[in-house]
């Protein structure tokens, strides 16, 4: 899938990355946005061919957010009780996507924007990066789309509510102490770091990414340590079984 306001680029080894393309904007979300990444991220469910995706922004954002200038078009974004929960959907099918996601962030992530950040499973950042959860700045919940059960789940609970009940922007550097993100980078490295960690990623054997996210994920609902364990250990026997299976031959 390849669109101006979305590009999806094979860069090798099974790695993709995909550029909300609106620089004009700040990458702010519209409709167009927003189902073009739905529609990308369900897309992969099934897609073995692309094994780690990165995720950026054009120019010098990661994204502002929901377009909020969209208001009265037919772009407008169409969210929430009278719309379709686009942007919920979007962040269940980034966790539901099999694929570890890399987020490689430049400059603001606010709003809409921070959630699809936190919806990846790493965050690599610039100098310029700056994390604000906006909402309550504009008179809405500070918890909304999936942020409030990452974040605290990434921060722990007091800096997380901070941030979320102050509506307080997050740097860089900040944000690495907080371990909320994995590395600060300039701004001319940030991309070479990110393939760099995609393709760390994608020399694992074929299955151990999506069983190992999964796991993961699954982890962080588990109630004890013995059910963590019963969890990876079920993983882990696909793996066994996988690779220990005799090959099928036809007959020919």
């Amino acid at each position: 899938m390849s669109s101006d306001i979305l590009l999806a680029e094979d860069l090798g080894d099974g790695i993709q990355r995909l550029t909300m393309n609106r620089p004009d904007r700040l990458n702010a979300m519209n409709h167009p946005v927003a189902e073009g990444m739905l529609a990308h991220f369900e897309g992969l469910r099934r897609n073995t061919a692309v094994r780690v995706v990165i995720l950026r922004g054009a120019g010098r954002a990661f994204s502002s957010g929901a377009d909020l200038k969209a208001g009265g078009t037919p772009e407008a974004l169409r969210d929430g009780p009278n719309g379709d929960w686009v942007l919920r959907d979007l962040m269940k099918a980034m966790r539901a996507c099999p694929q570890p996601l890399i987020a490689t962030v430049r400059g603001a992530a606010a709003g809409g924007g921070f959630a699809v950040a936190l919806a990846c499973d790493v965050i690599l950042c610039s100098e310029s990066a700056a994390f604000h959860s906006a909402f309550i700045n504009i008179g809405l919940s500070g918890a909304e789309l999936g942020v409030s059960w990452r974040l605290q789940r990434m921060m722990g609970l007091s800096k997380a509510r901070e941030i979320l009940l102050a509506g307080r922007p997050l740097l860089a550097a900040a944000a690495l102490e907080a371990g909320l993100i994995s590395e600060v980078t300039s701004e001319a490295d940030l991309d070479d770091k990110g393939l760099a960690l995609a393709r760390d990623m994608a020399r694992a054997a074929p299955d151990a990414l999506r069983i190992t996210k999964r796991t993961l994920d699954a982890s962080l609902e588990a109630a004890t340590y013995d059910a963590a364990m019963e969890i990876e250990e079920r993983g882990q026997m696909l793996m066994i079984r996988g690779r220990t299976a005799p090959v099928s031959r036809q007959a020919g």
